[in-house]
């Protein structure tokens, strides 16, 4: 994957969009000191370099929700493609937020979302303890989301 070279503006766009998902091209351009028409340029132009994608944002905690983050570590000796499937497997799953793989101590993480403490745990059994191909986990509840989007990269 190559690392696309951005300019001062582009970084500054991507900051005030990750902070502001649901402010106006004319919002943007305001803060920003550009036209709505350059704010729209610029967004098309990173979304065609597959720096940002098209997304709506839902705040699973205003539905009323819990959110929980799960850090798994794989079995040793299970194989990547068997990693794959049990990683699009979570992926696929309906109260998955996002999936990320990792190097480390743990090798994937899981946000997900329950509407009870009782829902997320039988989301665990059905998600991870099932599955057999885990030799450890951890699982916390997501109290308050921060925003960390100060840099571009």
């Amino acid at each position: 994957m190559s690392r696309e070279k951005l300019d001062e503006k582009d970084k500054e766009l991507l900051i005030m969009l990750a902070n502001h998902p649901d402010w106006t091209y004319e919002k943007i351009a305001e803060k920003m000191g550009m036209t709505s028409r350059s704010v729209g340029y610029r967004i098309e132009r990173l979304r065609e370099l597959k720096i940002l994608q098209k997304a709506n944002l839902i705040y699973y905690d205003r539905l009323g929700d819990l959110i929980y983050s799960v850090v798994l570590k794989f079995d040793t000796g299970l194989s990547p493609q068997d990693q794959e499937k049990i990683l699009r497997e979570l992926k696929s799953h309906p109260a998955t937020i996002q999936v990320f793989t990792a190097i480390g101590a743990f090798s994937a993480i899981l946000l997900f979302h329950a509407e009870t403490p009782r829902e997320a745990e039988r989301l665990i059994r059905e998600l991870v303890i099932s599955n057999k191909c885990f030799s450890g986990y951890e699982i916390s509840q997501i109290t308050e989301i921060y925003s960390i989007y100060r840099h571009y990269y």
